[in-house]
């Protein structure tokens, strides 16, 4: 029942969001001169791993510069920052970093910086990578009306738990965060309409992950639907 209610949602959204897809595509290829259609490789449902699309919202190269914008991540934790050194005063002698009561070298120091970092959710606020065009996509979400197409595929349903990054998805390897798997990959779901979606510690986000998965049925995902379409009337990010 889900599967077709998703099939009959996904087609007729399609048809009546097609004209502006179509006039967005345009905006973006005129803007930036490049495909308006970004696809990344996600992992869903039973870790299974598919092509997502979006609009392009970011400049072209964006994946490859994310390391260097890491200190704005958001969900970082405030031990991961004291884990990866910050607040201490390093400096560089032949490939060693000396701090106060420690040295360390700089490779060492950097991979451990990294999965600290690694260990969470990305998130940037007032991302530089973000277009013109690209900020409006967000704050409307039309960025996310491609993915309809990958809900019509199957790949993904209407609500479900978002699909993460292969990055991420490797990192979730206790049998407490696997369990968030178990549900179908989404457009929308418990963590989006979630009052406290912007300012959600990673632990928290991972839990309602795996409350949805545990709660998973037609009716809950009506209601969702419905919490889904009263954010974005009224303007809140979803």
């Amino acid at each position: 029942m889900k599967r077709l209610l998703n099939i009959f949602i996904s087609f007729f959204a399609i048809i009546v969001f097609l004209p502006l897809m179509i006039a967005l595509c345009v905006f973006i290829w005129v803007s930036t001169k490049e495909n308006p259609i970004y696809t990344s490789t996600r992992v869903g449902k039973n870790w299974k791993k598919f092509k997502l699309y979006k609009f392009r919202t970011m400049n072209k190269g964006a994946d490859k510069i994310l390391l260097d914008l890491e200190s704005m991540n958001s969900y970082v934790r405030v031990d991961d920052t004291e884990k990866a050194g910050e607040g201490k005063r390093y400096f560089l002698s032949n490939d060693l970093l000396y701090a106060d009561n420690y040295k360390v070298r700089e490779g060492i120091f950097l991979s451990e910086a990294q999965k600290c970092f690694a260990g969470t959710f990305i998130k940037i606020e007032n991302d530089p990578r973000i277009t013109k065009i690209g900020r409006f996509l967000r704050r409307t979400s039309f960025d996310e009306l491609p993915q309809l197409f990958n809900i019509l595929k199957g790949d993904m349903a209407i609500v479900g738990n978002r699909p993460l990054s292969v990055k991420e998805a490797e990192l979730l390897t206790t049998d407490e965060e696997g369990i968030r798997f178990k549900a179908s990959a989404g457009l929308t779901g418990l963590w989006q309409v979630d009052p406290r979606k912007d300012d959600m510690p990673p632990e928290e986000r991972i839990r309602l992950d795996n409350e949805y998965a545990e709660k998973e049925s037609l009716a809950f995902d009506v209601i969702l639907i419905f919490k889904t379409v009263k954010r974005v009337i009224f303007g809140t990010n979803v």
